[in-house]
């Protein structure tokens, strides 16, 4: 927390003086965001807290820069991130909680060692900052950092989601249906309206979801990250149970993804909520078969859910290198 902390008020001060923040955040080819917190967190999890233990694939969102994979024994290499450099005054604490994590390891190392068969099965989708967006414009609160496990079916099975920037302090959730697995620790940092509402980008929404807030004369609740939304739905509800309010007059939230994500932000959310007796269900095979249509996480070039005509062609569903060039 405190690295994330420093790299966060980093951004905050940058963005405000000439620079813009560029030396600490970018603009990637498909127009999202970037900072210094997403490549670093990734590099910590996967090259430190995960490097000795035999997963089927591990799956980030952010992808090392030409030339950057293989010096991980280069000390500099950490303070480099897709072109972009840790400033100095933050570098020891990138060494600190390094020095941390991989201590953390040797323990995750030792408990898996009598287990590699299952752990082979396994892979493991990570959001390093999920609500980078939010993150690099001072709404950090609504960010959250998503580690998810999926078995080899593609079943999302375990996760932890975490808020490091919630006040007054940390927050998180995290569950494994099939151990029995659910605990969370979410501050009560405001009194929790009784009344729900439907939960969305802070950005844009479809015509459906416009309609849908308008027909059922519900209040609409933006909010930053999917991971992050999910938690508000969950925290919403436990709310509610440990309260004890009659449920004619308190309500839980609603959450429709209208747009397209990746299984980074999904997969340890959705492994929370069943964890939690909730569900995370893909509308189209609800509506159509009545049928629980869950997500498929595996590490493929290909949306191994994509259901032919039922989706627009965009820049975030489609390989661009692939198109043809207009004639």
């Amino acid at each position: 927390t405190p690295l994330i902390v420093s790299i966060y008020d980093e951004l905050i001060l940058s963005s405000s003086s000439s620079s813009g923040g560029d030396g600490v955040k970018k603009v990637k080819k498909d127009n999202s965001a970037f900072t210094i917190a997403d490549g670093t967190v990734q590099r910590l999890l996967i090259k430190s807290l995960f490097s000795n233990v035999k997963f089927r694939d591990i799956v980030g969102e952010e992808d090392e820069g030409e030339g950057e994979q293989n010096v991980i024994d280069d000390n500099h290499w950490w303070y480099q991130v897709q072109g972009l450099t840790i400033p100095k005054h933050i570098q020891p604490l990138v060494d600190t909680t390094r020095i941390q994590i991989e201590s953390l390891a040797q323990d995750l190392t030792m408990s898996t060692n009598n287990n590699e068969a299952c752990y082979e099965k396994l892979t493991v989708f990570i959001d390093p900052i999920d609500g980078t967006r939010e993150f690099s414009i001072g709404k950090g609160e609504q960010c959250s950092i998503c580690i998810g496990f999926a078995d080899e079916h593609g079943k999302a099975i375990a996760g932890v989601v975490y808020r490091p920037l919630s006040k007054p302090s940390p927050t998180w959730v995290a569950g494994a249906k099939s151990e029995g697995y659910a605990a969370s620790n979410f501050e009560e940092e405001e009194e929790h309206s009784s009344r729900g509402g439907l939960l969305s980008t802070n950005g844009s929404i479809s015509p459906f979801v416009d309609s849908l807030i308008e027909e059922m004369q519900i209040p609409r609740i933006k909010s930053g990250g999917a991971g992050n939304k999910m938690m508000l739905l969950l925290q919403q509800s436990i709310s509610i149970a440990n309260r004890e309010v009659a449920p004619e007059t308190s309500h839980g939230h609603l959450y429709i993804q209208d747009r397209g994500v990746s299984r980074w932000d999904t997969c340890a959310a959705e492994a929370c909520l069943e964890a939690f007796g909730g569900q995370l269900l893909k509308l189209t095979e609800f509506l159509q078969e009545n049928q629980d249509g869950y997500y498929t996480y595996l590490a493929s070039k290909t949306n191994l859910d994509f259901i032919p005509n039922t989706a627009n062609l965009t820049k975030y569903n489609s390989d661009l290198q692939d198109l043809p060039s207009p004639v």
